[in-house]
C-alpha cells in the first residue's frame, strides 16, 4: 500500500453532507407524522429545512433527497400551523368545548377563569 492509498490521508469535505440529507428527510417525514399533534410538527419541519440547507455545499444545487426533505418539512409546517389555528379557533368559539373544559376544572375543584372570548357563560 502506497502512502497515497492510505485511508488516513484521504480527506473528503462532502463526507458529512449525506448525514444532513438523511436528517432532513427524516425530520420532514416526522413533521408529517406529527400533524395529529399540530404544534409538534412545526419545530420538526423547521429542523428539516435547516438540515436541508446545511446539506448544501457552495453553489451546488441541493441533492434530490434534501429537496424532498425540504418539501415534506414545508408541508408539515404549513399544515401544522393550520391544524393548530383551527384547534385554537374551535376552542375559543365552540360553547360545548368551553363547557367540557369547565367540567374538567370543576372535577378537580377549580374554577375556570372568565375571559371575554369565552361567550358560553
Amino acid at each position: 500500500m502506497t502512502p497515497n492509498e492510505s485511508n488516513y490521508n484521504s480527506y473528503n469535505p462532502d463526507k458529512g453532507r449525506h448525514s444532513f440529507e438523511t436528517a432532513s428527510m427524516v425530520m420532514g417525514i416526522l413533521s408529517l407524522l406529527l400533524l395529529c399533534t399540530g404544534v409538534l410538527s412545526i419545530p420538526a419541519g423547521a429542523l428539516g429545512i435547516l438540515f436541508s440547507l446545511l446539506s448544501k455545499k457552495g453553489k451546488n444545487p441541493l441533492n434530490p433527497m434534501a429537496v424532498l426533505g425540504m418539501v415534506f418539512s414545508i408541508i408539515g409546517i404549513v399544515a401544522g400551523a393550520a391544524v393548530t389555528a383551527y384547534a385554537v379557533y374551535e376552542l375559543l368559539t365552540d360553547p360545548s368545548i368551553i363547557e367540557e373544559v369547565r367540567q374538567m376544572y370543576a372535577r378537580y375543584g377549580l374554577e375556570m377563569p372568565e375571559y371575554p372570548v369565552f361567550y358560553g357563560n
